[in-house]
């Protein structure tokens, strides 16, 4: 029997597309509690939570990790991350000053989210929600991250081994406490030392970025050798050793805008979200990795994933292009929507030829911060190969602190030496 292509006007064919795009309006809610997984993905596709179809809260990247690599989703009520007023107070404060130099460089910015306001319709708009992940303090302006542990994880053996690191930010510039610039031509200083294992443990980094967006200046410590060297700045795109991030990728995006060669606004869309973290501290006192880690289903292929619950959220989806340099061909971000918290709750890679490469998922919650009010955290940041059947889960430490007293002297290449314990 051959097939027959039946022609449609268009009357007909506007109404077949409004149907089928358009949630049945008896479709059955499910349950808070109800874990969506390969088993059940497709009886659950055209069903609601919280009054969105299943299956458009559902990018492409996910719905496959879901059907081919185990992951699982606990659907929960949505309970939103909340801002810090503070962050909400400089926003509106400073709103409408910010601006894009001709080569859209951020100017003219003091403290809270730059561009608060966003339209797909502003061909900058992409730059500018890159700005307002990178550029102040909504996570703090001040953060020590230790430990900060990163499991390196086989997708066909298991876990591989574990690392420690010990990772401090300190931002010069758009910072939400007085002064809100310290120095105007940096952006940020980060460190990131390492403290496990034993025979890697002393090796330090420390990263300096600029305002006006020339590379970053980078250094290294190596503990052997008592001394403080300067590496190459082209590296900023490079893999880190051991992992499956580069270095552009850290908590989703590290860079400065200008680096990519464009930025694309592509729209909102809801997606499911971790935005109410069950994740707890990693105990370092258990010596099984299964209650060392309790959250990772270490004990079931491909051994990367973890329990966690999720609720629709609204994001911005943002494209990023890199020069053809980069090991990416683009990049695509889910934004967190409130103009006043620009949590990234996921990332999307894709290799050279257009296919994709690596997922990175985040988890988010209310937490508290080291002046004891309430203020977003992580939990959880997982960057899964799905290429190479790999993962680096970024597991969060019992003693991580946002907003910590800090002091930009500690943060010089001499420094380096001094932040080992």
């Amino acid at each position: 029997m051959k097939n027959t292509i039946l022609s449609r006007s268009p009357l007909f064919t506007a109404a077949m597309a409004l149907a089928l795009s358009s949630s049945p309006l008896s479709a059955e809610e499910v349950t808070h509690g109800t874990v969506l997984n390969g088993a059940n993905i497709d009886q659950l596709m055209d069903m609601t939570f919280e009054g969105h179809r299943i299956g458009d809260l559902l990018p492409a990247s996910t719905e496959l990790q879901i059907r081919e690599y185990g992951l699982e989703m606990t659907l929960q009520p949505a309970d939103p991350v909340l801002p810090r007023p503070e962050v909400v107070a400089m926003t509106e404060k400073h709103k409408g000053e910010a601006r894009l130099d001709d080569q859209k460089r951020l100017t003219n910015h003091t403290s809270g989210i730059p561009f608060p306001d966003l339209s797909v319709d502003d061909p900058d708009s992409g730059y500018k929600l890159a700005y307002n992940m990178l550029r102040t303090g909504w996570i703090g302006d001040t953060l020590d991250l230790d430990p900060m542990y990163f499991l390196v994880i086989d997708g066909e053996k298991g876990l591989q081994r574990e690392q420690g690191w010990r990772f401090k930010r300190y931002l010069m510039s758009g910072r939400i406490q007085e002064p809100n610039i310290e120095d105007p031509e940096i952006v940020k200083y980060e460190s990131l030392i390492n403290l496990y294992p034993q025979d890697t443990r002393g090796v330090g980094i420390l990263t300096v970025n600029y305002t006006d967006a020339r590379l970053a200046d980078v250094y290294a410590y190596i503990k052997s050798l008592r001394r403080v060297r300067r590496l190459s700045s082209g590296a900023w795109a490079d893999p880190i050793s051991g992992t499956d991030l580069l270095t552009d990728e850290t908590f989703a995006i590290n860079l400065d805008p200008t680096w990519y060669d464009s930025w694309e606004l592509q729209g909102k869309r809801f997606i499911l979200g971790a935005n109410n973290s069950r994740i707890k501290p990693l105990n370092l006192d258990a010596k099984d990795p299964k209650e060392r880690f309790a959250a990772m289903q270490l004990d079931k292929a491909p051994y990367w994933n973890y329990v966690e619950d999720y609720a629709p959220t609204e994001v911005w989806v943002l494209k990023g292009t890199p020069p053809k340099s980069h090991l990416n061909s683009h990049r695509i971000m889910f934004v967190g929507a409130d103009p006043n918290l620009p949590l990234f709750h996921g990332v999307e890679y894709y290799d050279k030829k257009g296919e994709l490469w690596r997922r990175t998922r985040i988890s988010f919650a209310n937490g508290v911060w080291e002046d004891g009010k309430p203020g977003p955290t992580v939990t959880m940041v997982s960057v899964v190969d799905l290429q190479r059947l790999h993962a680096t889960v970024l597991y969060q430490g019992k003693d991580w602190r946002f907003q910590p007293p800090a002091n930009a002297t500690d943060f010089t290449p001499e420094a380096l030496p001094r932040q080992l314990k």
